[in-house]
């Protein structure tokens, strides 16, 4: 459920969408949530727990609600009161960590910066006493390496009754010295009746064939489904599906939809019409190697991890976004033309 509290715009918002702070429920997830109640209950609570698990999934949500359990000692009234102090950014003893604004105009820098590391040296030092502090990082994924230095130096001697909350959704970005000194807590891939209720709860006055056709292209993913239920991207994922699904490419057609993608303002379809794609190439590597074409299979398997990489880095450095769509689908159709 929800209700009117606001929070600060984060680097991955989506317009319309409540974010983890604000969120009152985790849906799903109940083995992983048992396991940290336990873990409070028994009055032994690690210092550092690592919530790692596919992006969009809940992991930042469950870091949320837990704090609130903490700080509320599970008292429901005194829980509202922490979760619309947390999602204000004014509850003294909750940090909260991300990728900051940019310097410059708007928007957000691109990693988290070894400054707002720092930070939580200075709030471990700035709150004391019996009350729990407790830092949220969201996701490691996006620290530089000084950043991940700089929290290694905490994790190492942390301070007493610290709780240090930090999502990762790829285990091969983080450092082993980090995971090593946390509690790994997995996190998987939502149910579809999870998904479903999640996408119901949310103002987006959605059909129910809407949530359906989210919840079957989210990968298990909250994010994914809300992203495409948000932004009205069933019309793009249908577009893709017959540009991809031919033999001869319809050039014509390819150039209208990234013309479209790469207006102003369409940002959000065109990130989730990348994901499609690559989703689209893994889908069919999955295939081939079940109906017994290994070579097939390596060499779509091959081609999603090269433009996997090239979209990553073609983010990183804001590279133009029109040859980027239009490069993939030259080498979708050269890979097509080699297989067929």
């Amino acid at each position: 459920m929800m209700d009117d509290v606001l929070a600060p715009e984060e680097h991955d918002s989506i317009e319309g969408v409540p974010p983890p702070s604000v969120t009152e429920e985790l849906i799903g997830h109940r083995a992983a949530w048992a396991e940290l109640q336990a873990a409070y209950e028994s009055g032994r609570l690690h210092h550092a727990w690592l919530l790692q698990g596919p992006r969009g999934v809940g992991k930042a949500t469950a870091a949320f609600a837990f704090a609130r359990l903490v700080l509320s000692n599970g008292d429901p009234v005194k829980g509202a009161v922490i979760r619309r102090q947390i999602a204000q950014e004014s509850h003294p003893n909750v940090l909260y960590l991300s990728r900051p604004a940019s310097d410059r105009g708007g928007g957000f820098k691109s990693f988290i910066t070894v400054d707002e590391v720092r930070r939580l040296n200075r709030f471990f030092q700035a709150t004391s006493g019996e009350a729990w502090r407790i830092a949220i990082l969201d996701p490691a994924d996006d620290m530089n390496r000084s950043a991940a230095n700089a929290l290694l130096k905490i994790l190492e001697e942390p301070p007493r009754r610290s709780l240090i909350l930090i999502t990762n959704h790829t285990p091969g970005r983080l450092l082993p010295t980090i995971r090593s000194r946390c509690r790994t807590l997995r996190f998987g891939p939502l149910e579809p009746t999870d998904l479903g209720a999640i996408l119901k709860a949310l103002p987006l006055q959605l059909a129910g064939a809407e949530v359906e056709r989210a919840v079957a292209l989210a990968q298990g993913s909250a994010r994914r489904a809300v992203s495409f239920a948000a932004s009205g991207a069933f019309e793009v994922e249908e577009r893709l599906r017959g540009l991809l699904g031919v033999r001869e490419p319809d050039w014509g057609g390819i150039q209208q939809m990234v013309d479209a993608l790469t207006l102003k303002g369409r940002e959000t379809a065109y990130d989730l019409t990348i994901e499609l794609a690559l989703a689209k190439i893994a889908d069919a590597a999955r295939m081939a190697l079940g109906e017994g074409e290994a070579y097939r299979a390596s060499r779509l398997a091959d081609f999603w991890q090269s433009e996997a990489e090239r979209f990553a880095a073609a983010a990183a450095f804001n590279l133009d976004r029109k040859q980027n769509l239009l490069t993939f689908f030259l080498g979708y159709f050269a890979l097509a033309g080699e297989l067929n």
